[in-house]
């Protein structure tokens, strides 16, 4: 069926058949009739032409509002015919529609589209021009409940209108919440309704009525499901073997880089290629039959016209992965679709599943795995890494080494024939060494699986994402890049924070928020406590706690009076909490075990520190990490200053307890995950095990929560 908008009474009639409030109406096709109508239903009315192809009434003199007699009434029906007829010459009239004007009140529009992604997604804002100009919308994908109806009314800005701003009276919020309620529910049990528009909806201090209905149709646009999400053994990430199907000797070829990088596998490697013999001071086989053991992994980097053949002779080796980082398929043309179409039907038929094509390959660091063109190998750690982009991975890959920041596992989806984001976000899940998960995404070619997937895992392990893509050009740019088009941004945030997935601006962002969330779990409330041995510190944190939605609260009598103990008497008795320049690392110590005895109080505790010459940077290190241990709550360190503090930095990162360099990131990065996941975000605190220098011993209790 051809798109097709419904008629203004065709959209009236819908939605009062499902009990959602319209104005009393009637469709007249004479000058009489149209009189007779207005007196039925009450001056003053409005009149508007009713036509499928008069889109924008107003535009060809097609609404008249204020009728108040009956010679008002017949005038405005011709009036509206012989203008809507001279002006949208051809269009198909059926008639105008008489409907009770309204009287004034609080205009917010109810929204509905369907996403190519995501499917169908419902919206809610200020009404008329403030839409367009203010963008203050809430956005959710469907289903909804009528709590999740309520929530998207109070997020938007313009919520204060509703409550009843400067003393005006409260609007009825009840009403709205039905409306939305009612609409999500029609608009979800409609497989052909494939847009709709609510605006405005006239919303009062009691009820509310829709006075413009603009409804499309459109059967044909219903999104496709895609391929089925297959489930996936996680062993097939824990090869025994590995070959490299296109291992070269000519270091400009990706097979050199590849096979290179695996030489320090622990497993049995496989060089695969027919003119060598020897590669690296290995044997070279000529083919993947020439190999008298089993193979579990196959790195492909041969060109893509060989690939199809290459994936035959993997199949019948009994392979069960195979990462083929060779490029020239769906993304590069037509034929190279055709290609990529072949080589699933290949891996299909013999069971295997595909990382790529199109990629970088895979990074597993505790297995001894870089199975990439990537010219550095990441140190172990305890974020995966999941990319759109293998460009973005190196540029990530190589930052980490100097940022001393480690991997469990990076992936690199590439076009995502078969495996994709939520194949790698399950092994995520269960990868025992994995405690906070990051992704950059262009687009996500079935959003519910995605979406679902993303909500199951982020229950369980924090989840940071990346989009590209906000603007045009970015749009633009991610479907060149990967063959696909990038979805609406505005509808991926929403989907990324119902699924309970912290979104981040930029890289920086999102590894800090990995970094504090692996190491400290999500904090169970916005309760913050900062202590500092710089004073002007002290004053910035109280301004980024409020600026970022935090809780400065205030220091319990009992607290107060143990501090006052020890500390000397000219410490500002308040929180933040000021040490004073002349602190040393007994004093941090002795405040550390007093909140560490009253943890009742507060949530997220700021360790600020700056370099002194009073102040030993390793042994202030290991008192931080010492705190972190023996509290339930979220401790972040900002340990400021250069090279001075670089030794108590190190032993921060080797004990997985993030710093950050600059005061306002640490604020800004707590006060996304309260943004992303609400006011409790608390799902279980995560308590990754101590690595490296840590000079503490964890007790018992806490490792019983591992």
């Amino acid at each position: 069926m051809p798109e097709r908008m419904l008629s203004e009474t065709e959209g009236y009639d819908l939605l009062d058949k499902r009990g959602i409030p319209v104005p009393p109406h009637r469709l007249v096709t004479s000058a009489e009739d149209a009189a007779e109508a207005a007196e039925s239903i009450g001056r003053p009315v409005v009149m508007k032409v009713i036509s499928p192809q008069i889109v924008h009434k107003s535009d060809v003199g097609g609404v008249i509002t204020g009728i108040e007699t009956t010679e008002n009434a017949k005038a405005a029906f011709r009036d509206i015919m012989e203008k809507s007829t001279s002006r949208a010459p051809g269009a198909e009239i059926t008639g105008v529609v008489v409907e009770k004007q309204m009287p004034p009140g609080l205009e917010v529009l109810i929204g509905g589209k369907t996403d190519p992604s995501f499917g169908k997604i419902i919206t809610f804002g200020l009404g008329g021009k403030l839409v367009e100009l203010l963008h203050d919308v809430s956005i959710r994908v469907l289903p909804i409940s009528r709590d999740d109806a309520r929530e998207m009314i109070r997020e938007i800005e313009g919520y204060r209108l509703i409550q009843g701003y400067r003393g005006e009276t409260a609007r009825d919020e009840e009403a709205l919440v039905d409306i939305i309620d009612s609409m999500s529910r029609i608009f979800t049990d409609s497989p052909g309704m494939h847009e709709f528009d609510l605006n405005p909806v006239i919303l009062y201090e009691k009820g509310a009525r829709v006075v413009d209905a603009r409804i499309i149709m459109n059967e044909a646009a219903l999104p496709t499901s895609g391929r089925a999400i297959a489930e996936v053994p996680e062993e097939i990430f824990f090869p025994q073997s590995i070959a490299v199907i296109g291992a070269s000797s000519n270091p400009k070829k990706v097979g050199y880089a590849v096979f290179r990088n695996l030489l320090g596998y622990p497993g049995q490697l496989y060089p695969i290629n027919p003119n060598r013999t020897e590669l690296f001071g290995r044997d070279v086989y000529p083919s993947l039959d020439a190999v008298s053991g089993p193979v579990d992994c196959a790195i492909i980097a041969v060109p893509a016209r060989y690939v199809p053949a290459t994936m035959e002779e993997c199949g019948k080796k009994g392979v069960r992965l195979a990462v083929i980082v060779t490029a020239g398929f769906r993304e590069a043309s037509e034929d190279g679709r055709k290609l990529e179409e072949e080589i699933v039907r290949i891996a299909d038929t013999y069971g295997i599943r595909i990382v790529g094509p199109n990629c970088l390959g895979i990074m597993l660091p505790h297995q001894g795995i870089n199975a990439t063109f990537d010219p550095v190998s990441p140190k172990p750690g305890h974020i995966a890494f999941i990319s759109q982009s293998g460009a973005i991975i190196t540029t990530i890959v190589d930052w980490s080494l100097t940022e001393e920041l480690g991997f469990s596992a990076v992936f690199s989806v590439g076009n995502q024939a078969d495996l994709g984001f939520e194949q790698y976000l399950k092994f995520a899940e269960n990868h025992p060494v994995t405690h906070a998960i990051t992704l950059y995404i262009e687009e996500i070619k079935n959003g519910r699986s995605f979406m679902k997937i993303m909500k199951e895992v982020a229950g369980k392990k924090p989840v940071i994402v990346i989009k590209s893509g906000s603007s045009q050009k970015g749009k633009q740019a991610a479907s060149s890049h990967t063959g696909s088009l990038a979805g609406s941004h505005d509808v991926y945030m929403a989907a990324f924070r119902q699924a309970g997935v912290i979104p981040a601006s930029d890289l920086r962002e999102a590894f800090q928020l990995a970094e504090l969330l692996a190491s400290e779990g999500y904090p169970k409330g916005k309760r913050a406590i900062a202590i500092t041995s710089a004073g002007g510190f002290g004053v910035l944190a109280s301004d980024y706690a409020e600026k970022y939605g935090l809780s400065m609260v205030d220091l319990p009598d009992e607290v107060r009076d143990k501090l006052n103990s020890f500390l000397p008497k000219c410490w500002n008795h308040a929180n933040p909490m000021d040490l004073l320049g002349d602190t040393g690392v007994d004093r941090f110590a002795a405040v550390f075990d007093i909140m560490i005895r009253h943890q009742d109080f507060w949530d997220i505790a700021f360790v600020i520190a700056v370099p002194t010459m009073l102040t030993n940077p390793t042994h202030l290190a290991n008192e931080i990490v010492r705190f972190s241990r023996h509290t339930n709550k979220m401790v972040v360190g900002c340990v400021l200053g250069g090279d001075s503090m670089r030794s108590g930095l190190r032993i921060l990162r080797s004990c997985n307890i993030p710093n950050f360099s600059e005061l306002e990131d640490a604020f800004k990065a707590v006060g996304s995950i309260f943004d992303a996941r609400g006011e409790n975000p608390d799902g279980g605190h995560v308590y990754p095990p101590s690595e490296g220098q840590c000079t503490w011993r964890e007790p018992a209790a806490r490792q019983q929560t591992r």
